[in-house]
């Protein structure tokens, strides 16, 4: 593993968290975590489900009749969760990694009916730190969490963060997720207006490099993956290839500007004489979702796309490639990622949905095709290809009904 970090800053002091991996220190110095795939209790959501998700998540909700309560009920925050120990002695929670928000929530024991699987007891942490000030969220669909903010030391591997401040979780809608036990937001803290988990590790100088980076696997691959919090992995990168890096517009979400979208040898920024295109860098959003222009452009460049029960289908088996262009160069995503389950007669969800918003969120379906940098101390995000990786890629059956009696039924619901 090429760690990059700058000379003054241990090996243990860069935290590693990889899928697949024992919990013991390794030859390279890094503690590797693992980070696995969420599995709900309920049954497992589909892409309508998580698109609902991302529409709560930002607020953006046109109408009520937009949303249906069934949807919304009990359904994952992401597909990937890792492992922190939280208090003294430590109590292990499972938590999202999400650079779509800042704060860090946690549920507690105090919220019995609150969702998770290992809920913090603070009354079990001596170095827990309570506090009085309130706290709560509400999303357009009426879903909400309230609670209290107290303070409690944080531990990722060899990394000990001390006074942290928790959003603990004492009261909470039935339609929050019932498989992780918090968020470990790592956008910018002037979001919420307090401090980050890792805004805290550079205040506390236990890492000297200002930076972190994800890398998702594929569930062709176990599903895991990685977030190092002071190093860049370049053994992830395709050989030969560097890490190209844009500044972020505005250090409130990793906001950056998207010069141009490619599909089929076509450009977005040319057919609709708009550029940049404003978007967001979230690992905690499974698809990629955008403003009805930009959405319906894509699914333009998909023979036979079309709209299906408010959302958008594509056929399983394409040939288009999404091609994001950021400074000048091009970061794919191929057509097995864009387009998701399986729903009947060589028809699947798309992996891009549309939001009333006027920028695009770039989720996990463009970022597990990609090595990404999160610069915070420079204000930049870093994209690179990853090494190429022989994937299982899915051939859906054409069931006994030929393709045009299913574009008939399909064409019917709409």
């Amino acid at each position: 593993m090429k760690i990059i970090t700058p000379t003054s800053i241990t090996l243990a002091a860069a935290v590693a968290i990889v899928a697949n991996a024992n919990n013991t220190a390794l030859s390279d110095g890094l503690l590797r975590i693992p980070l696995s795939r969420s599995e709900s209790t309920q049954s497992k959501p589909d892409s309508t489900q998580l698109w609902y998700h991302t529409l709560r998540k930002y607020g953006l909700y046109r109408t009520k009749g937009d949303m249906e309560s069934q949807a919304v009920a009990k359904l994952p925050l992401v597909d990937y969760y890792g492992l922190v120990d939280i208090g003294t002695p430590p109590q292990t929670l499972r938590l999202q990694f999400d650079t779509g928000s800042s704060r860090f929530v946690i549920s507690t024991t105090e919220c019995p009916l609150c969702s998770g699987t290992s809920p913090f007891n603070q009354a079990l942490s001596s170095t827990y730190r309570p506090g009085i000030e309130p706290w709560n969220i509400r999303y357009g669909d009426g879903s909400f969490a309230k609670g209290f903010i107290a303070e409690d030391k944080v531990t990722l591997g060899p990394i000990s963060v001390q006074n942290q401040k928790l959003n603990m979780v004492i009261s909470e809608s039935a339609n929050f997720d019932d498989t992780v036990d918090g968020v470990l937001g790592l956008s910018f803290g002037a979001i919420s207006g307090s401090t980050t988990l890792f805004e805290n590790m550079l205040e506390q100088k236990l890492v000297d490099q200002g930076i972190f980076s994800f890398y998702f696997g594929k569930q062709s691959h176990n599903s895991g993956g990685e977030v190092i919090f002071g190093g860049v992995d370049m053994d992830r990168v395709a050989p030969g290839s560097e890490i190209t890096y844009t500044n972020v517009t505005e250090a409130t979400h990793w906001n950056i500007d998207v010069q141009d979208f490619l599909m089929n040898g076509r450009s977005f920024a040319r057919d609709k004489k708009a550029t940049p295109i404003r978007s967001i860098v979230d690992t905690g959003t499974t698809l990629i979702v955008g403003p009805e222009d930009w959405v319906s452009w894509y699914h333009n460049q998909i023979a036979r796309s079309r709209r299906y029960r408010r959302t958008w289908v594509v056929p399983c088996n394409g040939r288009s490639t999404l091609s994001v262009v950021i400074e000048g160069m091009e970061f794919t995503v191929p057509y097995e990622d864009l387009a998701r389950e399986y729903i009947g007669f060589g028809w699947c969800f798309s992996s891009v949905q549309t939001s009333s918003a006027d920028y695009v969120i770039l989720g996990d379906i463009f970022l597990k095709n990609n090595y990404v940098v999160f610069d915070q101390a420079g204000q930049r995000v870093g994209f690179a290809p990853l090494k190429a990786e022989v994937e299982e890629m899915t051939i859906y059956a054409s069931d006994t009904e030929d393709e045009n009696a299913a574009s008939v039924r399909v064409q019917e619901e709409l």
